[in-house]
């Protein structure tokens, strides 16, 4: 074998299995705001590719993040949390102070262009991630772990309620407690954050008339949704009902006409899907979701080490909470909550930053390992399994499965360094493993 293949055989492979996942939803996204957006462009602005032209360009600016997130090295996310974090935070409050207020709510800027909490949500991911990697077994002391995890949660939540954009801040917070478990938490004391967040959460509700108003609107149609005094539940459920099984046809549809499905180019678009593509087109994009989330959790899985591994889980669970968030308003099986579907809905902030996400779980994926055999000991940087029973202090990932050194006769270096996508092999060991990652 020529050094040359030897090099090329040595470099990891991209997740393509995930990358044609979003692949699909992207083209599907793109047809699909066209058909839900061309009346209100050709009513409002004279240009029936008014939105979907949008949408293109915010797909260009979105691949380009891919790229770039993709050739990054995912070990580098873990050195820059710090300041990645700090303008998160600055940017969540800067909305509030100066954001432009846009359907009764501030939390945008330039008129509705971009949305900080969308990009937030990902530097939010990468710092828990790196936090999380850096207590270790201190997890489970609640000095260490709980408080300054509850504390981290609490503003990042505060800052996003005040937008108010509620929907957004339980996504946040619920993936961060996944993360959490994942870690390695005591059981009790995610109980404790649980009952915690509920309780927050129920006097949110009450104290704020954005969201009260909606949520008791949504109660008491619950046994009826049809006749429901929330709009867009009641068109939600009808739009369904008119797709039937096959759909009416794309464009065929009346929840993109004035009058029925409110924002159905955004929000509600899955309700557009079901009308048009009917039940086999909305349970295609429910199963396209499933492989997303096989793929994203199958690179967690395989990741070298604790830091990739809950960065792709932070990842993953967050666009598939989101995609279930969405259309569970549309069957009525939630209040609305003016969250998109990932990669489907128009939407900038959120097609860039889901894309850049996606372009971090392929950075990962070519260092993943095809077994614990091959997976170098480095440190807090260390392959293990999932094993939801922890109780240990460490993460729920076992390391009973993974090789010895001794058994190995490898990994001797007492200086063990970051994977480098270079040369898609881990650095810093005598017997350099090659990054298999094959999709």
């Amino acid at each position: 074998m020529t050094v040359e293949r030897s090099k090329a055989k040595a470099k990891g492979r991209y997740d393509w299995g995930l990358l044609s996942v979003v692949s699909i939803l992207l083209s599907l996204g793109v047809v699909m705001v066209f058909s839900a957006s061309y009346p209100r462009g050709m009513e409002g602005f004279g240009d029936p590719y008014y939105f979907v032209f949008r949408q293109v360009v915010w797909l260009v600016i979105g691949v380009a993040a891919l790229i770039v997130t993709a050739r990054i090295p995912y070990t580098l996310w873990d050195r820059w949390s710090i300041p990645i974090m700090g303008v998160a935070l600055l940017s969540l409050l800067a909305v509030i102070i100066i954001g432009a207020e846009r359907f009764g709510a501030t939390r945008t800027y330039y008129n509705g262009s971009i949305q900080p909490s969308e990009p937030a949500k990902i530097a939010i991911i990468v710092y828990v991630s790196a936090w999380l990697t850096s207590k270790g077994r201190r997890i489970r002391d609640a000095r260490a772990g709980l408080l300054p995890f509850g504390v981290l949660m609490g503003i990042v939540a505060v800052l996003i309620v005040l937008q108010p954009e509620i929907s957004t801040a339980v996504l946040i917070v619920a993936t961060a407690a996944i993360m959490l478990f994942v870690a390695g938490a005591d059981m009790k004391q995610l109980a404790l954050v649980g009952v915690i967040a509920t309780g927050t959460f129920l006097m949110v509700i009450q104290y704020s008339s954005y969201a009260g108003d909606r949520i008791q609107r949504y109660l008491d149609s619950m046994g009826n949704p049809l006749a429901s005094d929330e709009w867009q539940v009641s068109q939600g459920v009808q739009a369904l009902m008119r797709g039937g099984f096959f759909g009416t046809g794309l464009g065929n549809g009346q929840a993109q006409q004035t009058g029925y499905l409110p924002v159905s180019w955004s929000d509600n678009i899955y309700g557009v899907i079901g009308e048009e593509l009917g039940l086999l087109g909305a349970l295609f994009v429910i199963l396209l979701f499933a492989l997303l989330a096989w793929r994203g959790l199958r690179i967690a899985l395989r990741s070298p080490d604790n830091f990739g591994m809950l960065l792709a889980t932070g990842i993953t669970t967050i666009l598939i909470l989101q995609a279930l968030l969405n259309t569970a308003v549309i069957v009525a099986a939630a209040p609305p909550t003016g969250v998109t579907l990932p990669f489907v809905s128009y939407g900038g902030s959120s097609l860039v930053a889901s894309l850049a996400g996606i372009g971090i779980l392929l950075s990962i994926s070519r260092f993943s390992v095809e077994s614990t055999a091959r997976a170098p000991q480095l440190g807090r940087y260390s392959y293990e399994r999932v094993d939801l029973r922890r109780g240990d202090g460490r993460s729920r990932v076992s390391r009973t499965g993974r090789r010895s050194a001794a058994r190995a006769g490898s990994y001797q270096s007492t200086t063990p360094r970051h994977p480098s996508v270079g040369d898609g092999r881990v650095r810093g060991s005598s017997n350099r493993s090659k990054g298999g990652g094959s999709p």
